[in-house]
This record gives C-alpha cells, structure tokens and sequence, in this order.
C-alpha cells in the first residue's frame, strides 16, 4: 500500500512555491497614479474604434487585480477555478473611463453613468484578509467581478468627487487615450509613460524635422 506523502511545507513556504506558478507577465503598465485610472488603462489604445482588450480571459483579469494589488496571490489561484464572463466589470470600465476623458478634456459628464457608476458602488463588497504584511480584499468564488466592481467603482467616485479630479489628464500619443493622474507642477504632463508613448512622439518630432531637412 502506497503511504500518501504529507507535505512538510509552512504555509509561507508553500505560498512562495504557488506564486512561482503565477505568469509574471504585466498585464497593463500602471502608469496611471490611482487604482480607478490602471482600471481605465487595460485596454490599448483606448481611443480607438477597436481597443486591443487587454483582459483577454479570466486568469488575466485575475492577474491584473493581484498586481494592481486589489486581490492577494490566494485570492487568485481561490477564484481561478471559477471564471465568469467579463462583460459586467469591462462595462464599469467603460463608464468610468466615459467620465474620465470627459473630465480630463472638460467636457460634461453624463448623469446617467454618473449614476451607474455610484449604483455599482453601492453593491456588496467582498470580504477583508487581515495578514500580518497587510490587507487584502478576499472575494467570495460566486460574482466576484460584481464584488471587485463595488471597490472599484467605489475608488472612481472617491478620484473623481475629490479636487484631485483636476488632476485627471489623458495621454496625448495617439490614440492612447491612457488616463492619469498629473501631480506635476503647472501640470504639464502629458504622456501616460516617456518611455512609451513619449519617445514615440519624440521620435516623431525627429523623424519630422529631418525628413524636412
């Protein structure tokens, strides 16, 4: 008869085993200075008729929430069994990034996404996880994407109810579209990343010039 091998394994230890099993590839870069805006900021290209959807499955929403630290890596290998369809929480993005460009742009915000918005707020949230290295929100495996829409619906109201709504500035490289939040002097950002969509524009401007020359 073949003994069953216990493992011997601590409960940190084998965290830090499962979290080597965790794709480390980002999902979206978060460049955006408040949770509510990296939501926004997982579609490429947002501006375009056709965004590049950057949550292209269950796992990757689930990933995005871990590294934007909205879940625990438990959290995560807990609720990858249990996929839901996407559409619910791609739909407050939507929304929310509606009202984002509106107040990056200063054009009026539409009431009735005003009020989508604040109505997914008010939905039930998930459970906290007190661990000694912090806090975790702790989603139940049944409507986890309307859960986590609560809290992140709930970050949006209090970005953009607050005078740091202001502040709220979108990229100008293209069709980026990518939101952030502008905490420079005279407010004079303008890329989502130099290093992205910056350089892009200044090897533009270069292009440009010596094309002329």
């Amino acid at each position: 008869m073949t003994k069953k091998r216990i493992s011997t394994l601590k409960p940190p230890q084998l965290l830090r085993k499962r979290k080597a099993l965790i794709p480390p590839e980002l999902i979206a870069q978060q460049v955006g200075g408040h949770l509510a805006l990296d939501f926004c900021n997982t579609a490429g290209e947002h501006l375009s008729e056709r965004p590049n959807e950057l949550w292209r499955d269950w796992e990757a929403f689930l990933r995005w929430a871990m590294q934007a630290g909205l879940i625990g890596p438990e959290s995560y290998f807990e609720l990858l069994p249990f996929p839901e369809p996407l559409s619910e929480i791609i739909q407050l993005r939507e929304v929310v990034y509606r009202v984002g460009v509106a107040v990056a742009s200063g054009r009026p915000i539409s009431e009735r996404d005003g009020r989508f918005i604040r109505e997914r707020a008010n939905a039930a949230r998930p459970e906290v996880e007190f661990r000694n290295d912090g806090m975790h929100w702790r989603p139940a495996p049944l409507h986890v994407s309307r859960q986590l829409g609560a809290v992140l619906a709930g970050e949006a109201l209090s970005l953009l109810c607050s005078s740091k709504a202001t502040r709220v500035g979108i990229c100008e490289g293209g069709k980026c579209g990518w939101l952030f939040l502008d905490e420079s002097r005279g407010k004079r950002r303008r890329w989502c990343d130099m290093n992205d969509c910056g350089s892009r524009a200044k090897a533009r401007r270069y292009y440009e010039r010596h094309k002329e020359a």
